[in-house]
């Protein structure tokens, strides 16, 4: 198979894997990998290559399959720069996962915990103080969910609503466990089709209804709908297929300042402010109301309930609902902080980014020295992979020419400038060598999920009896998009 080839001729690769279960409740485990194509002198690319079996999920049934495909495929293990999984405690336990188990042998494999699902975890941290009030908040959610069902009388009844008041959006989403940051989307909806709901509530769900209009629970969506919405964007950027890794610190800094100016670093009057939804909210609960006005310019008024919610103490007054949102914010960002503590290696990749260089020459040359000795320690580089002396005599003459060739490109753009320059290989082989390690480290895993998608795409309720082999050659043939050109035909009909 011409990519295994083109992978192993790679100087350095990285693995991506992660588990999950198919429409049947079978057990796959996924593999991804990153590698420098055209021999370590070509763009990255990161491949499906295989979906493997698991009847043990345990951490060594794990680390037998992957040693094994790594044998069977001829994949040398010396060239395996970093493994990245979703940070489950199988694929990362301290002693007998299956990141340890690989490190036991090869110590310089770097562990990788994806950015994306780490983000998420930061977000779901937010919820540990004051639990029992986003859980009831959730489920007044999730009401809107399971009351419209599948109704056709009450769909109908809420569309027409919805026509008064020109709204267009008819969605309504289920909070997901396993969905990243699905509580943001549900929010947002809920806010677009509020007016619509509290219609259709007030006349024919008194109980839901009321949970509904308390203040304490409007607060709330309208401010995790506004949170929430920046995390998403986040996330987003987090799960792009290619990522430039040097950026996930800058990204990381303008979601914390912007949360901590309209939601910290602020009194009561001013928060929330330039929060969209919450704003809004704000401004109409001055009035202890909540006013829509419909297409025809009649308004309908809901009154708030300034009351606790049931298995609560608290009045729910507007201090009250800062205070929990101040603390919910405070858990996120003291979550980001302590799950990205690996952020300085990432920023370390800027030595291959002229974009990031200091304007200043003598800013310059004191950032690149402290970004080289930070790169080090973390790829756990031996002597047999780069000689650290030599690279060290390099740097200067390396940066400073790089800096006039890719001047404003990003870790990527510039390699493709550099990449098959046999001056630059002639005159800085160590450094393109780290070059190379750093491009093959990956940031998430989100290339298996969007896997586990077109696998249960493809193994559909109506086509459940796939076997293996026919799943996983479908999966490649569906995600490696290579072209006509390239596909072995004789396989495709042989299966």
């Amino acid at each position: 198979m011409q990519l295994l080839c083109d992978i192993r001729a790679s100087p350095f690769y990285s693995l991506l894997i992660d588990e999950s279960t198919d429409r049947t409740i079978k057990k796959h485990l996924i593999i991804y990998i990153l590698y420098v194509s055209n021999a370590g002198k070509g763009p990255t690319r990161c491949v499906f290559i295989e979906l493997l079996s698991v009847e043990n999920g345990n951490a060594k049934s794990i680390f037998d399959i992957v040693s094994k495909f790594l044998q069977d495929n001829m994949l040398d293990i010396c060239k395996l720069i970093s493994i990245a999984t979703d940070g489950a405690s199988v694929m990362v336990g301290h002693k007998t996962g299956v990141l340890a188990r690989f490190q036991e042998a090869t110590p310089h494999i770097m562990g990788v915990h994806c950015i994306a699902h780490r983000q998420a975890l930061a977000a779901k941290d937010g919820f540990v103080t004051h639990p029992h009030v986003y859980a009831f908040v959730d489920k007044v959610a999730n009401k809107v969910y399971s009351w419209l069902g599948k109704s056709s009388k009450r769909h109908d009844e809420l569309w027409k609503i919805m026509t008064e008041y020109d709204i267009v959006d008819m969605r309504a989403l289920q909070i997901h466990s396993v969905r990243w940051l699905s509580r943001g989307q549900v929010m947002e909806r809920l806010v677009n089709i509020m007016p619509a709901i509290l219609k259709q509530w007030q006349c024919s769900e008194k109980k839901w209804y009321k949970n509904i209009t308390f203040f304490l629970v409007q607060f709330m969506i309208h401010f995790l709908a506004d949170v929430l919405k920046e995390l998403n964007k986040l996330n987003m950027e987090f799960q792009k297929h290619e990522m430039d890794v040097t950026t996930i610190g800058a990204m990381l800094d303008l979601t914390i300042e912007k949360l901590k100016r309209r939601y910290i670093d602020v009194d009561t009057h001013n928060f929330g402010l330039n929060s969209p939804c919450l704003s809004s909210f704000l401004k109409m609960a001055k009035e202890s109301m909540l006013s829509y006005e419909d297409v025809n310019g009649n308004l309908h008024k809901h009154a708030l309930r300034f009351e606790s919610i049931p298995i609560d103490v608290k009045i729910g007054s507007l201090q009250e609902c800062i205070f929990m949102a101040k603390i919910y914010v405070k858990n996120i960002l003291d979550a980001l902080d302590r799950r990205f503590e690996d952020l300085s290696m990432y920023n370390a990749f800027k030595i291959f980014s002229p974009s990031s260089y200091p304007s200043n020459i003598v800013d310059r040359e004191r950032m690149t020295y402290e970004w080289r000795s930070r790169i080090i320690n973390p790829l756990n580089v031996d002597s047999h992979m780069i000689d650290i002396h030599k690279c060290m005599n390099e740097r200067e003459d390396f940066v400073g020419m790089l800096c006039r060739v890719a001047e404003h490109k990003g870790m990527h753009d510039a390699w493709k400038v550099c990449m098959d320059k046999k001056s630059w290989w002639d005159s800085y082989p160590e450094m393109m060598r780290i070059w190379q390690m750093a491009l093959v480290i990956p940031a998430s895993t989100s290339a298996c999920e969007r896997g586990f998608s077109r696998q249960n795409f493809i193994k559909s309720t109506s086509r459940s009896s796939l076997a293996l082999d026919t799943l996983d050659a479908l999966m490649l043939i569906s995600i490696d998009a290579r072209g006509l050109h390239a596909i072995d035909w004789k396989n495709v009909f042989d299966i």
